[in-house]
């Protein structure tokens, strides 16, 4: 939303004039009161499940009923539209081409970049970056192809993910879908389940709720593990029926989402914490992380706050993303617990570990927003927040 528009403006917005409230009501299978309400004013939000049964009538993604999208300030360096026309590429570049070693070395220092939410810096080198590999791709002679195949999927898909992060779908599915073409050249079907976990959460994210569950779990079937197995094979196997769960719970289906969480505890119990392989975090700090998102995905608070307890060692084994994610499900549920203090605190540690990463997200907005509806609107650290994130 944009500074001015309250979640019942933006309703009201979305709904048009071609709906009356009744229809919202009953297509959301919610009251004709709590619309009423929510777009008089009367009632400032309402639960997670609410809105995202709100979201799914009016066809859009809950962060869009949230906040709409907005460009990013650093697109204004044409950072981003680099980015998408190197991940769109048709032809090979003229650039240098790196040699193998510089492939591996992009490879790693853009997915270091991208779990520390430095993804700033990653837009400003990727489309170099990408350009300087599909060169050194056409080069290659046969001995050398498969590095080469190897480091550009991978940098195509991290450039997929933060394409996501930043709300450029159209150039995240692109990058995405080279990334898993090219993953499937290789002989190693984990790493292109990892990868086609990226384009499921991107169904996600979009609110195509059922492909996403759809290929969560295809995808997690056909590397399901047998009598013999690795550990990253179990690590991307678990996490991508964790990510099922999450999706689960987000369209509604408590059931569902609690099977997938059960099955993905059961191999986290075979995993050292903290694995993260092929870009896939899973162990037993990931799902009790996940365990927190799915219950405010089902709009159970008071449980979504036993489970961020269960963390080991507060998630210190995990990536500085991955901690940050769920330091804002914490002060989500502080908020709606009636922890504002500790919602203001966590936010504020947040923002400053990842501080780009932080500024694009759509959720710490929503949260500061009824932050400053409560008693913790005279904290000094709530007032920061809300002037690094434009809200009033």
């Amino acid at each position: 939303m944009s500074n001015q528009q309250s979640l019942g403006e933006r309703i009201r917005q979305l709904r048009g004039d071609l709906n009356t409230q009744q229809q919202l009501a009953d297509r959301a299978g919610l009251s004709i009161a709590l619309i009423r309400k929510l777009e008089q004013g009367t009632r400032q939000t309402c639960s997670v499940a609410s809105l995202h049964k709100i979201a799914r009538a009016l066809d859009v993604t809950l962060a869009d009923l949230l906040v709409p999208a907005s460009i990013p300030e650093h697109d204004q360096d044409q950072g981003i539209t680099a980015l998408r026309h190197a991940v769109s590429l048709v032809g090979v570049p003229k650039d240098n081409p790196a040699t193998t070693q510089e492939a591996a070395h992009a490879e790693l220092s853009i997915w270091s970049a991208y779990f520390d939410g430095r993804h700033d810096a990653a837009v400003r080198v990727l489309p170099y970056l990408i350009r300087r590999l599909e060169s050194g791709l056409a080069a290659s002679n046969d001995a050398d192809r498969p590095a080469y195949v190897h480091s550009l999927s991978r940098v195509l898909w991290a450039a997929g993910r933060i394409l996501s992060g930043l709300r450029h779908a159209d150039a995240a599915h692109i990058a995405s879908q080279r990334a898993i073409s090219l993953s499937a050249q290789l002989d190693d079907p984990v790493m292109t389940a990892a990868a086609s976990g990226s384009l499921a959460r991107q169904l996600m994210v979009a609110g195509r709720y059922e492909e996403s569950i759809e290929l969560y779990a295809s995808t997690a079937k056909s590397i399901e593990p047998g009598r013999t197995h690795t550990i990253p094979q179990m690590s991307v196997y678990g996490n991508l029926l964790l990510s099922a769960g999450n999706v689960q719970a987000r369209a509604g289906n408590a059931a569902e989402a609690m099977h997938f969480l059960a099955e993905a505890r059961g191999v986290s119990n075979e995993v050292p914490d903290g694995q993260c392989h092929h870009s896939s975090v899973f162990g037993p700090s990931a799902v009790a992380m996940q365990s927190t998102d799915i219950a405010i995905n089902l709009g159970e608070f008071g449980d979504a706050l036993t489970a961020s307890k269960t963390v080991p060692e507060g998630g210190s084994s995990l990536p500085t993303l991955s901690r940050s994610r769920h330091s804002v499900d914490r002060a989500l549920v502080h908020l709606k617990t009636g922890g504002e203090d500790k919602a203001v605190a966590l936010l504020s540690s947040t923002a400053s570990a990842a501080p780009f990463w932080f500024k694009n997200q759509r959720l710490p907005k929503s949260i500061v927003r009824d932050l400053l509806h409560t008693p913790a609107a005279k904290s000094e650290q709530l007032r920061s927040l809300a002037k690094t994130l434009g809200v009033h």
